[in-house]
C-alpha cells in the first residue's frame, strides 16, 4: 500500500471533499481523484460515496480511516528512528577504556553526553593501552580512551587532559615529608610502578644520577594503588587517578617531563559509526580552545 495514497486519503477525510483536500495538498483536483481511484482499485473496494460538494465514507472507508492515521504515525516514527540512527542519536557507542582513564571518561564528559543523547546505549571494553589498540584495530571498539605514551602510527587522536605523575602512599616516609617532591627524593624508595610509565621515570631518575628502586612493575594503575594501600610500597600513578583511593596520601612530582595525557583515539583509515562520530564531535567541542575576550 502506497503511503502517499494513504496521506492523500486522510487529507480527503479531514477536509470533507476532494477539492478542499487538493488545495491543501497543493495538487490538482483531477490528480487527487485519480490517486483515490487507484487506492480503491488496490484495495478492491469503494471508499467514498461522492457527492456534488462533499464525500461520505463507506463502511470500508471508515475502517481504513480508523487505521490510516495510526499507520502513518507508525511510518513517521520509523522514519525518525532510522534518521536518528543515521545521525548518531540512537544506537550503541562502543568505547574502550583503560582503568586510569575513568576520571576523564565519566567526569564530566560522558555524563554530559549521555544526558544530551539519552537513547544511545554503551558497550565499555576495559583493558590496558595495548589491549585497547588491538581492539581498535580489530574493530571491536569504535573509540578508545587511553593515556600517553602509546604508539600512534595507525590512529588519530584528540588530547583531552594533561596529568602529572604523583607519589601515592599510605604513610609519608621521612624522605617525602616535604612540600615539593623532586625526582631526586625518590632514590632508594620502594616504588610500585605502572609498567608504561617506567621508561619515563627511569629516564628522569638517571638524569639525577641514580636508578629507581622498582619494587613492583605491573600493568594496571589500580594494582599500584592497592599495593600502596597495603603499605608495601610507594605508587607512581597519574595524580587524578589517586583520588580513587581517598584514604591514601598523594603528592605530585615536581618534574614537567613526568606527565601523561588522556587521549581519545580512533582508527586512521576506517569510517566511524554515527554514534562514535557524534561522540567525537562532542568531545572536540568540549576541548576546543577558548576564545579570549
Amino acid at each position: 500500500m502506497d503511503l502517499r495514497h494513504l496521506e492523500y486519503f486522510v487529507a480527503v477525510v479531514q477536509q470533507g471533499s476532494i477539492l478542499k483536500a487538493a488545495r491543501k495538498l497543493n495538487l490538482s483536483q483531477p490528480s487527487l481523484s485519480v490517486a483515490m481511484k487507484q487506492l480503491e482499485q488496490e484495495l478492491q473496494t469503494v471508499l467514498f460515496e461522492r457527492g456534488a460538494r462533499h464525500i461520505r465514507l463507506t463502511e470500508t472507508g471508515k475502517r481504513l480511516s480508523e487505521r490510516a492515521e495510526s499507520l502513518l504515525a507508525m511510518a513517521e516514527s520509523v522514519r525518525r528512528e532510522i534518521t536518528d540512527l543515521s545521525q548518531g542519536t540512537h544506537g550503541v557507542l562502543r568505547l574502550g577504556a583503560i582503568s586510569s582513564s575513568a576520571a576523564s571518561l565519566l567526569d564530566p564528559h560522558l555524563i554530559r553526553f549521555s544526558r544530551l543523547y539519552p537513547e544511545i546505549r554503551y558497550e565499555i571494553s576495559e583493558g590496558n593501552t595495548f589491549e585497547q589498540l588491538e581492539q581498535l584495530a580489530a574493530g571491536q571498539v569504535d573509540i578508545a580512551i587511553v593515556r600517553t605514551p602509546f604508539p600512534d602510527t595507525d590512529v588519530e587522536y584528540l588530547r583531552l587532559d594533561r596529568d602529572t605523575l604523583a607519589v601515592v602512599m599510605k604513610t609519608v616516609p621521612a624522605a617525602l615529608n616535604v612540600e615539593s617532591i623532586s625526582v631526586s627524593l625518590l632514590k632508594d624508595l620502594p616504588l610500585v610502578v605502572y609498567r608504561r610509565f617506567e621508561p619515563l621515570l627511569r629516564r628522569q631518575c638517571e638524569k639525577e644520577g641514580f636508578s629507581p628502586s622498582l619494587l613492583c612493575l605491573n600493568d594496571d594503575a589500580r594494582t599500584c594503588l592497592q599495593w600502596a594501600r597495603a603499605a608495601l610500597g610507594i605508587a607512581i600513578v597519574p595524580y587524578s587517578l589517586a583520588a580513587m583511593f581517598p584514604d591514601l596520601i598523594r603528592k605530585p612530582i615536581a618534574c614537567p617531563e613526568l606527565n601523561t595525557e588522556t587521549c581519545l583515539i580512533w582508527p586512521k583509515n576506517r569510517p566511524l559509526a554515527q554514534t562514535a562520530e557524534r561522540f567525537l564531535h562532542f568531545m572536540e567541542q568540549q576541548h576546543a580552545p577558548k576564545e579570549l575576550h
